[in-house]
């Protein structure tokens, strides 16, 4: 096996859609470039493979950043899943292969920051003094083929039969005429959450309807009242997953049920669609409310790790 590292130009994207074909929407070479474009010019992807017979059988996607002359290697950014994803048939002692490879790519490229979430427990194996673990979970709601979810709690259906009588109506948004509505609420809704800044840009939710408006990969709906939007929620969708990634709201307007109602849309959405997992995404281990919030719509807990590695500098520069 060949390690080869790809950039985007030359990233065969036919090759690479069959391998990922088996991952996460995280994967993909659209959210690649989603996070390239939406980061900015200090940031660019690459495409770590194992090459056997000209043929992908192993890939890792990776965005590189680079700010006040220190780079950081991320698959993927924000915590999104970035592990390595194998060619159905590859065996463990490929996948070793592969890691040892990987490992010596990172300490070549002396990167500042290396984050790395393996949502598969690919690197289970891996012991490397630069790298430490911390724990994250998110929140799966299993489908089943049924044609109707039923939360466990039942006071979810009250909340969203409550949100549909509302004097409310659903959109989709699929051009960019929405979006400073969108960015809005999406400050508001952080500034509830006590973010010191915003994560994103809107830069990034911009590349987002550049890079998946043509596509069946994204279901990004909102709620609207009198014309003014009250809630939204991005939804990625990949194989048998939708992948419930950004919901925002106006807190006042909390008696319109926007975030029941725009859930359970998208719950309905994947019904449809033959979907048979919906993730909703981590939470903080101290978010006590929000993961309450997702066990009581059937959301069942799911522990990975994530690899992190800090430079003695980025270290220093922290404190």
């Amino acid at each position: 096996m060949e390690f080869k590292v790809y950039n985007r130009k030359s990233l065969n994207v036919e090759k690479w859609e069959k391998l990922t074909s088996s991952g996460s929407f995280f994967h993909t070479h659209q959210w690649a470039d989603i996070c390239s474009e939406g980061l900015g010019h200090n940031a660019h992807s690459v495409f770590l493979t194992g090459v056997e017979n000209s043929k992908l059988i192993i890939g890792m996607p990776a965005i590189i950043t680079k700010r006040l002359g220190f780079k950081s290697f991320y698959s993927m950014p924000y915590g999104t899943y970035g592990e390595v994803i194998l060619r159905k048939g590859i065996n463990e002692t490929q996948r070793d292969i592969f890691n040892t490879h990987l490992i010596k790519y990172l300490k070549r490229n002396r990167f500042s920051r290396i984050a790395i979430t393996d949502y598969e427990g690919k690197f289970a194996k891996i012991s490397e003094p630069f790298l430490s673990t911390s724990p994250a979970f998110t929140h799966i709601i299993y489908l089943n083929g049924n044609d109707k979810h039923d939360p466990p709690d039942k006071k979810i259906n009250g909340h969203v039969r409550a949100g549909l009588k509302a004097d409310t109506n659903e959109i989709t948004i699929n051009d960019k005429r929405h979006l400073n509505a969108f960015y809005k609420l999406y400050l508001i809704t952080g500034k509830r959450h006590e973010q010191r800044k915003p994560l994103y840009s809107k830069r990034f939710f911009r590349a987002i309807l550049d890079v998946l408006n043509e596509s069946d990969m994204l279901h990004w709906n909102a709620l609207m009242e009198n014309g003014t939007m009250v809630g939204s929620c991005i939804n990625f969708i990949h194989g048998d997953t939708l992948f419930n990634w950004q919901t925002v709201s106006d807190y006042s307007k909390r008696h319109l049920k926007p975030n029941h109602v725009l859930l359970t849309s998208s719950i309905n959405f994947a019904i449809k669609k033959g979907i048979k997992k919906v993730n909703l995404g981590a939470s903080p281990a101290y978010a006590h409310s929000l993961i309450d919030y997702k066990e009581r719509w059937g959301g069942i807990r799911v522990n990975y790790d994530v690899y992190i590695s800090d430079s003695w500098i980025r270290k220093l520069l922290r404190k």
